[in-house]
């Protein structure tokens, strides 16, 4: 498959995704948690990424909230990784668009 062919598969897949992705965006914005308290966005990051699956481990390093999904692909192709924050400002909440940026790293 060539380049154009795999970025289309990836266009459709995405776009699918689209309300799901949408439904995690407004649930974090709506339940903002601060640096290193996030459970609950940890939670629901962690169980999109399952359902789709993708192995997660929970409380990755010295941080309770973060975790690390792995997917496992066919054959050798290189290996990527997606990095997000969800964490949200006190007393403002997602005004730095972390759920934003959660959301889009699992699309």
């Amino acid at each position: 498959m060539n380049s154009t062919g795999l970025k289309q598969q990836v266009v459709e897949r995405v776009d699918a995704l689209q309300n799901d992705l949408w439904e995690i965006v407004s649930e974090l914005y709506a339940n903002p948690e601060v640096a290193f308290k996030e459970y609950q966005a940890s939670e629901l990051l962690s169980r999109f990424l399952e359902k789709h699956g993708f192995e997660v481990k929970q409380e990755v390093g010295i941080l309770e909230t973060a975790f690390q999904a792995t997917l496992n692909g066919r054959g050798d192709f290189p290996v990527v990784a997606f990095l997000a924050e969800y964490d949200a400002l006190p007393g403002i909440g997602h005004a730095c668009g972390h759920n934003l940026i959660a959301a889009a790293a699992l699309g």
